[in-house]
């Protein structure tokens, strides 16, 4: 009687198995393994060890750690895409030295650590976008020395440091578009030498400066990189110069920005590169851009991307259609407002002297100082010895001597003219207390001390004498009676002392 329970048990234990099994059921081969859409809280561990390639793409797995891939080190591709990663502890992929390949694309990652990619020494492309990865701590690559290709698009990065890329001095290929990026700092690029394309579109950068290229190009004797996309950020200046040191970009797309205006040094630098996608910024065609075209003789690939949205009467018109004397008419000649010391105090020598220079003009005037000794220095030079400039026409010379008193010069120069103006200053010397040694400083006190008890000893001398006189000399002591009287004399008595 007991056989019918039985049989109806044994088939509920079959059925809890297969729904059991059925969420980690994998397409496997002895090379490969497909487990994508399976509903995996956990990369599965009764999958064949031989596997190459495994794909776990689009499940819920949420932590990654050691032991999760120790049967798999024939790895050689790994696909982690869209999940809800947001945990990978140490050392989690320490056991897979034969990867070349992993997405990791489409999770919750917030921070790359430098333990976390401990192991993949072979790694060669790494898929890391789509993330909320807001930091990049340093040596986070130093344990992926061949990694040939970076993608960290869509991500949440503001500012890319020098630090982030230890290690990579084998990438050819980095992407960072549709990130927040604001700033990239000096000597970011510096480990990567190797770099042959860059992409940094859909960012919020908007003034590049000068060092931002430095690795690339500038100081690598042998620049690679001819890939660099900056499109649709909202850059306003660009450092045409220091890209005027990579002679290998063939590619170079700052469409969809906020630049208004082209250097001369910037029709060169474009006329060397295949590619150019300069379209689709707010081109101001004034006395600005004046240089620009005067270089535009030869037809190029760009000149019809400069399509002029200010002033009003050139709206819409193309630049290389434009006479260069047109350009003149609405510029203005600078005009100094300002030139003055910040500090209204003395000036001694020593100190630091602040001179502020204000010009008004159309283009912005650039500035320029001569100091008394005649050397001269501009915003472009922001330090040299003593003597730094700021951009905003402040300039400040530390440790001031005889050879900085006299007149300083602010010179403002736009394309339409150049003004002159004078600010004149003295340095003032006091004259110092002589100084002692120790010894001879002793002395002078011993001395001084000294002096000060014999003037005291003195003083209270003669006023001991004054005290014993008065105690002996009553106050009829000096009159012929008492002094009569003392000496036994008599007096007559109608004498009138007698009386």
């Amino acid at each position: 009687m007991f056989k019918k329970p039985a049989g109806v048990l044994m088939f509920l234990l079959v059925i809890l198995k297969v729904l059991g099994t059925a969420e980690t059921v994998c397409s496997c081969t002895a090379s490969v393994c497909h487990c994508h859409i399976r509903g995996l809280t956990s990369v599965p561990q009764d999958l064949p060890t031989t596997i190459t390639f495994l794909d776990l793409v689009i499940n819920r797995i949420t932590t990654l750690s050691q032991s999760d891939f120790s049967e798999y080190t024939s790895l050689e591709m790994l696909d982690l895409a869209h999940n809800d990663i947001s945990t990978i502890n140490s050392q989690a992929f320490s056991h897979l030295s034969s990867l070349t390949i992993m997405w990791l694309y489409g999770n919750q990652i917030t921070v790359l650590r430098a333990d976390m990619f401990m192991g993949l020494e072979n790694l060669r492309e790494f898929y890391i976008s789509s993330n909320p990865i807001n930091d990049i701590q340093a040596g986070t690559f130093e344990s992926t020395p061949k990694l040939r290709s970076l993608n960290l698009s869509n991500n949440k990065l503001t500012v890319l440091r020098a630090d982030m890329f230890t290690g990579l001095g084998n990438l050819e290929i980095l992407q960072f578009q549709g990130n927040d990026i604001t700033d990239i700092q000096a000597g970011t690029f510096n480990p990567t030498s190797q770099l042959t394309f860059l992409r940094l579109s859909y960012n919020k950068l908007t003034t590049l400066r000068s060092d931002m290229f430095t690795g690339l190009g500038k100081l690598d004797p042998t620049p690679n990189v001819g890939d660099l996309r900056l499109s649709d950020n909202t850059v306003v200046t660009f450092p045409f110069e220091d890209l005027s040191n990579i002679q290998t970009i063939s590619r170079l797309t700052l469409h969809n920005n906020q630049m208004t205006t082209l250097p001369s040094v910037a029709y060169d630098v474009l006329s060397s590169i295949s590619t150019v996608n300069i379209d689709n910024n707010p081109w101001q065609c004034d006395c600005r851009m004046v240089e620009f075209k005067l270089k535009m003789i030869e037809p190029s690939s760009f000149d019809k991307q400069i399509t002029c949205s200010h002033p009003g009467n050139f709206s819409g018109q193309n630049l290389v259609g434009i006479n260069p004397e047109d350009l003149m008419i609405d510029c203005q000649k600078p005009n100094i407002t300002r030139f003055e010391r910040v500090e209204n105090y003395l000036l001694l020598h020593g100190q630091t002297v602040r001179l502020f220079c204000e010009a008004t003009g159309i283009p912005t005037p650039e500035i320029t100082f001569i100091l008394p000794s005649g050397l001269e220095f501009n915003a472009t030079v922001l330090s040299a010895g003593r003597v730094t400039v700021w951009e905003n026409g402040t300039i400040i010379v530390t440790g001031v001597t005889a050879a900085d008193s006299g007149r300083y010069a602010c010179i403002a120069t736009n394309s339409a003219g150049s003004t002159l103006a004078y600010f004149s200053t003295d340095v003032v010397y006091f004259e110092t207390s002589p100084t002692f040694s120790l010894p001879i400083l002793i002395l002078y006190l011993i001395a001084a001390v000294a002096g000060t008890l014999v003037i005291v000893a003195i003083v209270l001398t003669i006023w001991c004498k004054c005290c014993r006189k008065d105690r002996s000399v009553g106050p009829d002591a000096g009159t012929p009676a008492m002094m009569g009287r003392r000496h036994g004399a008599r007096v007559p008595w109608d004498h009138p002392l007698g009386m």
